[in-house]
């Protein structure tokens, strides 16, 4: 019976602790390897990194002349919330930041020829190898990016679109993608976009949309996602596309139907110019339209269908605002420079909460991350 009793405080015991550190910051927890044998073989666990990112809060990736530091967005926008330097140890400036999943950054330096997938966290560094086949690089016009998680294989993957010169098109062909487990890249075979678009392969893609940063691909879904752009005629036609990271093919998604999003201007580049940018809201895929004083904010209730498309918000505002995520409250972050803003999202017209202006650039491409201790898979798989 005493045994029996000591079996079961001991589990008690275990499970308090694990609960305890699953509380805690992947820095202290790298730290708390070291306290004894098993809280070493603990926190070394798989289902423990996975139980411990699961519960983790996504927090804004602010990168600044001196390093990346990041911000909990539950709080209230003050500088007292930003954190201390991310420790960035391996010999490049402050890279640029174009995928975050899982607790794993893409990063990109050497002008946008070289990558690596990095964790600040754990200071897991993997660099990606150069594709003696890429397309040729042009530094006006760079690649496009997307960095995701195939959950059915366990593999990051890593989408490489080339950059297109106005007025100029790329190749369905050209479109690659980095698989971590096989360590090699590949070109996509599979296409699924309309007959306006071109629908097979060695067609022409429209040219995707640099407005107004790089056309950083958005992970939702485990699908990564651009908007995309054809010039016929002397006007402007917006596409979503998305490549999916299980099926490896690329594929239009549906945009809110035109007569409800705001007109496109006649002329090719007027003032006032109309675009899209893509981010997620809460759990929705979202679409944000901007023309002038006018922002409008659109979700997407179930995924990929047109008619679930609903305008949850219109801003009216004198300087541009670029929406980065939603709090768990529903508020929305958005971003204009230097400057970060709050707004409720409770009625059409939304109120604004707090404003507040920070000493770094906020990403609005790559804006959240998610500080993780998962691994790597092995290149053998």
């Amino acid at each position: 019976m005493e045994i029996e009793n000591h079996k079961q405080m001991m589990q008690r015991d275990e499970g308090l602790i694990t609960e305890i550190l699953l509380r805690l910051p992947v820095k202290s927890l790298v730290r708390f390897k070291a306290v004894c044998k098993f809280w070493r073989s603990l926190i070394s666990d798989p289902h423990f990194a996975t139980s411990h990112f699961e519960r983790a809060a996504p927090r804004l990736l602010i990168r600044t002349d001196h390093g990346i530091r990041t911000m909990d967005l539950e709080e209230s926008l003050h500088p007292d919330r930003i954190s201390e330097l991310i420790d960035y140890d391996f010999p490049y400036t402050v890279p640029y930041i174009v995928g975050s999943c899982r607790g794993f950054l893409l990063i990109g330096y050497d002008r946008g020829r070289s990558l690596s997938i990095w964790n600040p966290s754990t200071h897991v560094h993997k660099p990606l190898p150069v594709d003696a086949n890429a397309y040729e690089y042009d530094h006006m016009y760079p690649y496009e990016y997307g960095f995701g998680y195939d959950s059915s294989k366990d593999d990051y993957l890593v989408v490489r679109v080339p950059g297109v010169k106005p007025g100029s098109s790329t190749n369905f062909a050209d479109v690659q993608f980095f698989s971590l487990r096989t360590n090699i890249w590949k070109y996509t075979e599979s296409v699924d976009l309309p007959s306006s678009l071109a629908s097979t392969k060695g067609a022409d893609l429209p040219t995707f949309t640099t407005v107004p940063d790089h056309s950083v691909g958005l992970l939702f879904n485990e699908a990564i996602h651009w908007v995309a752009q054809n010039f016929v005629a002397g006007r402007v036609t917006h596409f979503i596309i998305a490549f999916d990271l299980m099926e490896k093919r690329l594929l239009e998604i549906p945009q809110p139907k035109p007569d409800d999003l705001l007109p496109q201007p006649d002329d090719l580049f007027p003032q006032g110019f109309l675009f899209y940018r893509l981010w997620v809201h809460g759990r929705f895929f979202s679409l944000t339209a901007f023309q002038q004083d006018t922002i409008e904010i659109w979700v997407m209730k179930k995924y990929k269908v047109q008619s679930s498309w609903t305008k949850t918000l219109v801003v009216l505002s004198s300087k541009l605002l670029y929406p980065l995520c939603s709090t768990k409250g529903g508020d929305i972050v958005m971003c204009s420079g230097i400057n970060l803003t709050k707004y409720s999202d409770e009625g059409l017209q939304g109120d604004q909460l707090e404003n507040f202006d920070h000493f770094g650039l906020v990403n609005e491409s790559v804006p959240l991350y998610t500080e993780s201790m998962l691994s790597l898979p092995d290149v053998s798989g």
